[in-house]
This record gives C-alpha cells, structure tokens and sequence, in this order.
C-alpha cells in the first residue's frame, strides 16, 4: 500500500520560532515532533520493504543479500522520490515546506530524496558540506532529514560544526584516521577552534540545515539499533544553477520544473582555512573538480 501523510493546512505558527532562531544563530535547528510515530513507524516499513525487494532500482550499487558489511547489506536509497509517491510526498510535505519557506523566506526547489538504514556496526559519514555536491549558486541548498528511529552518539546520530554557515564550499582532505570509522578518508576540515556536537533526536523530529553547514555522522556502536533517516534536499529559490545529478526539479507543490534552473558545470573555487593577526580568513584555494575528485 502506498500512503502519504500531509497536513492539510499550510501554517506558518507550526514552526517553532526556536527552530527559526537556532537556524540563524548556527546554521540548523531541530523541529521537533514534526512526524508521528505512526508516520515514522510506516515510513521504516514501506523503505524497508522495498530495500528488501531489492530496493526497486533506488538502492546504491544494488542489495547483496549475503554481504556481512553493513553498507553492501543495507545501502542507501537514493532518489526514490522520481518514481514513488510516498518518498515524492515526503519531500514536499506541507509541514517541511512551511517551514523551509519560514527559514528561507519563499518556497526552494525540491531536487533529492535519500533513504539511510544504517544497521548496528556501519561507518559514520565523513565531515563535509552539502553544497559540495549540489553547486547550488548563487545561495546554497538545504537539508530535511528526519530521524525513523531515535538516535543518540551510540547508533550513529548526525555531528555539525555550529556557525559553519556561513563559509563557502572548504577543499576537502585526506585523513587516514578514518579508516574503519568513516566511509572514505577525505573530508571537510573543521576551522580552527571548531568543534562538532551531537543531533541527539527522537524519531519523528527533523532536522534543518545550510548546505554550507559541515556535518557527517558517528559509527553505529549499538547491538541492535538502527538508525533510520529520510532526507530530503533543497535549493534556495535565489540559486540559478544546481549539480546535474540533482534534475528533475520540483516546486514545492510537486510539479516538475526543470527550466527553473540552469546545470552547474564544474562549479567554482573551494576554499583553506588561513589565520592571519589572530582573524580566521577563508582564501581561496583549488576547485569543486578537486574537491569531489575522491568522492
């Protein structure tokens, strides 16, 4: 059966002026309890479903049902939304469109959803940047994503740096150390002085974040929790350009919109992190070609 659940009425005093704040203040902010527990309990069976079909030709290099790795057994659903309704309704949820519209100040485009399951033993996902990947330009993209289960540092929860929204798209690094904790070992510095903390979250509640946010994930360290998440992504409405990878284009009520921005070739410059006198600069360095090279 396929189900979507929306609120039936756009309300601007759904969103929690914390949410508003803390977004502004840090570069994202958690609505919580913006899903039920129904919803999220329906939203892990039907992917999980059709994970197990075999993933309906959204499952990132395919299900092996016999891999003993995590990722290889339960790999991400990437873009179920251009041929599933439940996944297309999530992405435009009036709930998540009032209050992208509130962060943003107007509708932005719809161009990813993503289906995470990360069993107990997976590696985390390296620090990086959002917009890395999309190029949305001018402006950024942001992130919808919704815990399906609780999460905490024990099953995987997600990190961010606080007030790294604000910098443009960091060259990314090698970092050897984080073999066997990370999927790769090339990531997004963090500025001098910075420090990640933790999303502790409850499933149903949905977290917002700036594309230029650096965020990644710990390993899942439990026994037998999982970690559940549906993602969407979204371009601000000023950008005029994105990845791509990331077409078709949607407008927030659903409606396909491809000619509503132009493909980003190549991208532009990434930056270094360089002190000088005591004030943190960014300079600017190699290109997203580089940046992405090992990605």
């Amino acid at each position: 059966m396929r189900r979507r659940f929306v609120s039936s009425i756009l309300d601007p005093d759904m969103v929690d002026p914390k949410v508003v704040q803390d977004y502004n203040e840090q570069g994202f902010g958690i609505a919580r309890g913006l899903f039920s527990r129904e919803e999220t309990e329906f939203f892990s069976r039907y992917f999980t479903e059709m994970l197990n079909r075999g993933g309906d030709g959204w499952a990132e290099g395919g299900v092996d049902f016999e891999s003993s790795e995590p990722w290889r057994r339960w790999p991400r659903l990437l873009q179920p939304h251009r041929g599933d309704d439940v996944a297309l309704g999530y992405m435009v949820d009036p709930r998540i469109r009032e209050h992208l519209k509130t962060l943003l100040g107007e509708d932005p485009y719809a161009v990813q959803t993503m289906v995470y399951f990360k069993p107990p033993g997976a590696t985390g996902q390296n620090l990086h940047q959002d917009n890395t990947y999309l190029m949305a330009q001018p402006g950024t993209c942001i992130a919808a994503w919704t815990a399906l289960d609780d999460c905490d540092e024990e099953n995987g929860c997600m990190v961010l740096v606080p007030n790294t929204q604000g910098l443009p798209v960091i060259c990314q690094v090698e970092n050897p150390s984080l073999v066997g904790e990370c999927w790769g070992t090339v990531e997004t510095p963090l500025p001098p002085g910075a420090t990640v903390v933790p999303a502790i979250m409850k499933a149903g509640d949905t977290l917002f974040f700036n594309g230029s946010v650096i965020h990644g994930s710990y390993k899942n360290r439990s026994a037998d929790r999982f970690r559940r998440t549906l993602i969407g992504h979204y371009v601000a409405a000023e950008s005029r350009q994105v990845a791509k990878y990331y077409f078709p284009v949607y407008l927030m009520d659903g409606t396909r919109m491809d000619d509503a921005l132009a493909v980003a070739e190549g991208g532009g410059k990434c930056g270094e992190y360089l002190v000088r006198d005591g004030e943190l600069r960014v300079v600017e360095a190699g290109s997203f070609e580089e940046a992405t090279k090992a990605h």
